[in-house]
């Protein structure tokens, strides 16, 4: 009789609680798994049997699972929807996020704009997140005022192009990166490369087409200021990538800490 009050549903939902509290998600997937057999309707046992999955890093499992408990995603309540929009963020399906918050039934209006926001602001759409966000106002949800003025802090971060930062080493080796306020690889670039080169034309110059010289400084040049344009375009993306990586923690942290 003991035995058998120990995997009560109360008994076991304590367990289950304890396991994820102490991070044992893995467990704690299992003890919710029997629980949500033990009470098939209650949703709220299949929001936290999503979020097991979610946190044991079982992506895959997660959004399977979720499809067996609602066969109609349309119809998931609203906290295992926010659950299985985090997964596919976490897999980088942005877009199939945002189409599923959109399309869910039970989330309230708000929610779904913030959460519309939060897959453009992960893919570094401020542009599309400031237009989002203009249909909410502050006091319509918690998250409203500071998603507003972090989107804005971001899109006023002036971008630098890819393309920009290529050309310009092409044309003056590590003015590219120098493009991107990166003085010191800038320098070294278009030091060595010139170096390099001025070399090989001294090699050619005095032996000619044959000159060994010639061409081992030419071959190193060549392929160092073609390596210099590669990673001029690189530092452009890494820098914007940088200069929007706060924003993107805080929003995260919002988020995380919202939802």
């Amino acid at each position: 009789m003991y035995a058998q009050d120990l995997y009560d549903f109360e008994n076991s939902k304590k367990f289950a609680e304890y396991l994820a509290k102490s991070g044992q998600y893995d467990l704690a997937t299992r003890e919710y798994e029997r629980l949500s057999f033990m009470k098939p309707t209650n949703d709220t046992l299949k929001a936290s049997l999503l979020s097991m999955y979610r946190r044991a890093g079982k992506y895959d499992e997660a959004l399977s699972r979720g499809k067996q408990l609602y066969p109609d995603l349309q119809t998931m309540n609203s906290w295992s929807a926010i659950e299985y929009g985090r997964v596919l963020l976490l897999k980088s399906e942005f877009n199939s996020a945002k189409n599923f918050w959109e399309a869910n039934q039970n989330l309230s209006s708000p929610d779904k704009i913030i959460l519309s926001a939060t897959s453009e602001i992960l893919q570094d759409n401020y542009k599309n997140a400031r237009h989002i966000l203009a249909n909410i106002k502050p006091e319509e949800h918690k998250l409203a005022a500071n998603y507003k003025d972090l989107t804005e802090q971001a899109f006023s971060i002036r971008r630098k192009s890819p393309a920009v930062a290529g050309i310009m080493s092409a044309i003056i080796p590590g003015t590219g990166r120098m493009y991107v306020k990166d003085w010191k690889d800038g320098i070294v670039s278009m030091v060595f490369v010139s170096t390099m080169a001025f070399q090989a034309y001294r090699g050619f110059n005095k032996n000619g087409i044959n000159s060994t010289r010639g061409w081992i400084y030419g071959g190193i040049g060549l392929g160092f200021y073609l390596g210099n344009i590669y990673g001029s375009v690189a530092s452009a993306k890494g820098y914007n990538k940088k200069t929007h990586l706060s924003v993107r923690n805080k929003i995260d942290n919002l988020f995380n800490t919202y939802f």
